[in-house]
């Protein structure tokens, strides 16, 4: 019983390891308690009775001590709790005070611009960050009041030196009180692109992200609005008074600045949403790019009526799918969407992943086709997933790895950020391997749905995503959000060298952007453009 309560998975409760330890104990005692002969004295009888029951107690106790000192050594050392009266944060000062002793580790973009670093004053170590543009992407390191976030949270023990590096070179540190010396972590992130990213944006708030088709290294993570980690950095009791004033601005923002638009905001995807019910359709066996579907204005689903606003020539009423997906026509894909049905609408987002938290090196919310179980049962909802309204809820991260997917044969690789971990010194010691993490469709639907995206682009509502030098395959959007406020602009794409495989992949979205498109498919076009020029100049 008292190995259970020390070892069980997940722990348990201090209640009812005293219940698992004050039950150990009696039955301790039961088998201990001796029996003993009738001729000895009483006194001795006595005295071996007391010492038995004394030893059975620091038995208990000494059990005490080894699942408070190695058992729950690390919850000991990081408890937290809140003053009942301020409402302040109450921890442990030692290890505030030893955040501020380590030589915690950098980190480095892709070229080895320096995003985080640590610098002493004396023996107090101040973390900084001299990218604004990417530093909220590292996260923040507020020790002595706010914690840490982002990377900073997720990668802390290597940066501070209590893993990944040498265990022996770490005894002889704490035997010699010396402070540890983190790992610097490279990233795939380029912060060059990075900057163009903001650029591009203009303060308007959104997000873009831009990923390696192949290897599904990601190269920005654009978001506005955000924040500066400088702000909330504080080493002298002089400086918290600023570092609160920082935080509680960013706590009452509106805007939530907190909230990494890329990773954890949730949008409506609009008309991008048509790439993965076309790539259903066409990996399922409904359709081809030829297939003709009626649309001559509107079309009764339910006794919904949906009235196309995007044909080009009000004279047709036949479509292919190709054209479709060019013009974006609603109607057309509505009808895919019936076609298809439910079951294999929800089939086809769970491969791409909708529903499932996607593995990243920071938290991402996880996509959702439908949030009201059964919603796409109905007929007239059915048809409004189907052309990127209804209740689907996804993050720019998600579009754009269904966009490195086509562009990639079908493979969605699992996106990542943290290339390496290195010693201060230089020398490697953890790389990320590169590994898939679905397969969606196939490599013969992938390029059939390419090829439309390419389309949308040269014939298509996409024109204005063409790069001359380049092929570029894209799909724009526009998500009405139920609200009072504008919809979202979206564009989704990838690019390439003629002929040749599509490099990089790229999700933009404009919050509340309005129904013009121009806006976020300039930033997509020549977010992209820029990633191919920076290619070609490191080659």
């Amino acid at each position: 019983m008292i190995a259970y309560g020390l070892w069980s998975r997940g722990g348990i409760s201090d209640a009812r390891w005293l219940a698992v330890l004050g039950t150990g104990w009696l039955l301790l005692l039961v088998a201990l308690w001796p029996s003993l002969p009738p001729s000895l004295p009483t006194f001795a009888r006595a005295t071996v009775r007391t010492a038995i029951l004394i030893t059975t107690v620091f038995v208990v106790l000494t059990l005490q001590l080894v699942r408070i000192q190695v058992v729950q050594s690390e919850a000991t050392v990081g408890r937290v709790a809140t003053d009942p009266v301020s409402d302040e944060v109450i921890a442990n000062p030692r290890v505030q005070v030893a955040d501020l002793e380590a030589r915690r580790g950098r980190v480095f973009d892709r070229n080895g611009a320096v995003l985080a670093d640590t610098l002493f004053e004396g023996d107090t170590a101040r973390r900084v960050y001299p990218e604004p543009e990417s530093a909220y992407v590292v996260g923040y390191f507020s020790p002595l009041l706010y914690g840490k976030a982002g990377l900073e949270a997720s990668y802390d023990d290597e940066l501070a030196g209590v893993d990944g590096t040498n265990a022996i070179l770490r005894n002889v540190d704490a035997l010699l009180d010396r402070p540890p010396q983190g790992l610097d972590i490279r990233l795939t992130l380029d912060a060059e692109l990075q900057r163009e990213a903001h650029r591009l944006l203009r303060g308007r708030p959104g997000a873009a992200v831009l990923l390696d088709v192949e290897t599904g290294a990601v190269l920005t993570l654009a978001s506005n609005p955000h924040y500066d980690p400088n702000a909330l950095f504080t080493a002298y009791p002089d400086e918290r008074d600023a570092a609160v004033a920082a935080w509680d601005d960013l706590i009452a923002d509106p805007t939530a600045p907190l909230v990494l638009r890329a990773t954890e905001g949730l949008f409506t995807p609009g008309s991008t949403f048509k790439v993965v019910t076309a790539a259903a359709a066409v990996d399922a066996g409904f359709a081809d790019p030829d297939r003709v579907y009626e649309d001559d204005g509107d079309l009764d689903v339910g006794g919904r009526v949906l009235v196309e606003q995007n044909r080009p020539d009000e004279s047709r009423d036949e479509w292919t799918l190709r054209e479709g997906m060019a013009w974006s026509l609603n109607v057309v894909f509505a009808q895919v969407g019936l076609q298809l049905g439910p079951e294999v609408m929800r089939e086809y987002a769970d491969r791409f992943g909708f529903g499932h938290a996607v593995p990243f090196d920071l938290p991402v919310a996880e996509s959702s086709l439908e949030t009201t179980p059964g919603f796409i049962d109905g007929l007239p909802a059915l048809a409004d997933t189907a052309f990127g309204q209804g209740e689907l809820q996804v993050t720019p991260l998600q579009m754009a790895l269904v966009a490195q997917t086509i562009a990639n044969g079908g493979e969605t690789m699992r996106p990542y950020l943290v290339d390496a971990l290195a010693t201060q010194k230089g020398d490697t010691v953890r790389r990320t391997d590169r590994e898939a993490w679905r397969r969606p469709v196939s490599e013969e639907t992938a390029a059939q749905v390419g090829s439309m995206m390419v389309s949308a682009v040269e014939e298509g509502v996409a024109q204005g995503a063409v790069l001359d030098a380049y092929t570029v395959g894209g799909k724009t959007g526009t998500a009405e959000t139920g609200d009072a406020g504008d919809p979202h602009a979206w564009f989704i794409g990838f690019v390439g060298d003629p002929g040749a495989k599509p490099r990089y992949a790229v999700a933009v979205v404009l919050e509340h952007g309005g129904a013009g498109l121009a806006g976020s498919l300039q930033v997509g076009r020549d977010l992209l453009a820029a990633a191919m020029a920076t290619a070609s100049v490191t080659e």
